[in-house]
């Protein structure tokens, strides 16, 4: 916002104070007052104590409007913080919940793996080493048949002393 190389926001807010002020004299019963008193300087002190009046007036409004406008946003704060910490700590008992039937499926899980272990060795020394071991005894008749039938084998003689 510049005019010929100067700022025309100084002008504005001076033009505006101007106004507020002409506005308050001739717009209300303070400013009034404050004419007359201008006009006639023995009732300045009257005057003056109004105006001071007047401003801690408003001056007290404003201040319990402001107090109440950060009373209102520190509970609201306080409640947003509370709010947080309440559902972190439900979140985290959610999660521990979770964590622990974790570890009780992971445990049953080892205990089922381990349970089929045994059952595995169980198995293999009740049926598959004795198949082994007739399976081996099968082989072992099956080529000695084979070696005598087909006379391959040489048969030592033993003698009687």
């Amino acid at each position: 916002m510049k005019t010929n190389g100067s700022s025309v926001v100084p002008y504005i807010i001076v033009g505006s104070a101007v106004g507020g002020a002409l506005g308050y004299l001739f717009g209300t019963e303070s400013g009034r007052k404050i004419r007359q008193a201008v006009t006639r300087p023995g009732a300045l002190n009257e005057n003056i104590d109004d105006a001071r009046e007047f401003v801690e007036e408003k001056a007290q409004k404003v201040t319990g409007q402001v107090r109440i406008v950060l009373d209102r946003a520190k509970a609201s704060m306080e409640a947003g913080q509370r709010a947080f910490r309440d559902a972190s700590e439900k979140y985290q008992r959610h999660f521990q919940k979770i964590e622990g039937k974790n570890n009780e499926i992971a445990s049953s899980v080892h205990k089922t793996v381990d349970s089929l272990n045994k059952a595995a060795g169980s198995i293999e020394e009740s049926i598959l080493d004795p198949l082994y071991e007739a399976g081996a005894l099968y082989r072992g008749i099956a080529t000695g048949v084979r070696t005598f039938v087909s006379g391959k084998g040489r048969v030592r003689e033993f003698q009687i002393s």
